[in-house]
């Protein structure tokens, strides 16, 4: 039976490309969010592959969301073994200008669906023997002026993954973060607009290794992937 990954975040730019890698390495692919239109173009690029695909609506930060989406990819599809979330960076402006609203919606979102998401599946990756669970995500992009969101994710999606890595390492599931430079930041873009193919090729090649079974023993890491001219 072929692997299933459950992913979010996927509707374009690598969240899309990662997608569709898995598929091309033989998994089956549950992709998650509330606008099935907003991903058609990454459905039809999975089923392309030949794998299976399911879209299933869910909003990521609500826990009983979730666990109906996890159901559903059970019935379907089977108990996913790798959760990719796709976390892009939404820099908010200075200090200053941040309302309440932009902080809450721009760092406690992303934060509490890589929570959420990632409480989820322990259970079903534990019944099966192990996971991965990976983030790719923009956590190297804090550190400069106007991007306090930034490094408030970074800081925790950082340790949020070097905590489960320890405590799910006796249960055969790792956790890791594939982050991009600084210089590239919109993991929403094109692949030309984070920084050209090979920056994209190799933020793929990061996710691929880790969702393998190469990586069994490579958890707790932030991977960083370099912008190349």
């Amino acid at each position: 039976m072929a692997r299933v990954a459950m992913v979010t975040g996927a509707a374009r730019g690598i969240g899309a490309d990662a997608s569709v890698r898995l598929a091309e390495d033989g998994m089956d692919i549950a992709v998650l969010g509330t606008d099935e239109a907003a991903h058609a173009e990454t459905l039809r690029r999975i089923t392309e592959t030949g794998r299976r695909c399911v879209f299933v609506t869910a909003d990521v930060t609500d826990a009983a969301s979730v666990d109906r989406a996890l159901a559903r990819i059970h019935s379907e599809l089977g108990d996913p073994g790798v959760l990719l979330n796709c976390v892009g960076a939404v820099d908010r402006g200075p200090l200053r200008e941040l309302s309440d609203q932009d902080w809450t919606e721009a760092v406690g979102g992303p934060l509490r669906g890589v929570f959420v998401t990632g409480r989820a599946v322990v259970d079903p990756m534990i019944k099966n023997g192990g996971g991965r669970i990976l983030t790719l995500a923009d956590v190297a992009g804090g550190g400069r002026p106007g991007a306090a969101r930034n490094s408030v994710v970074e800081t925790g999606l950082a340790g949020f993954t070097r905590t489960i890595a320890l405590e799910l390492r006796p249960f055969g599931i790792t956790a890791n973060v594939v982050a991009p430079e600084p210089t590239a930041t919109d993991l929403t873009a094109t692949p030309a607009a984070a920084g050209g193919s090979t920056y994209a090729a190799g933020a793929l090649d990061a996710v691929r290794f880790l969702t393998g079974d190469g990586a069994a023993a490579v958890s707790g890491q932030i991977v960083h992937v370099a912008m190349t001219a």
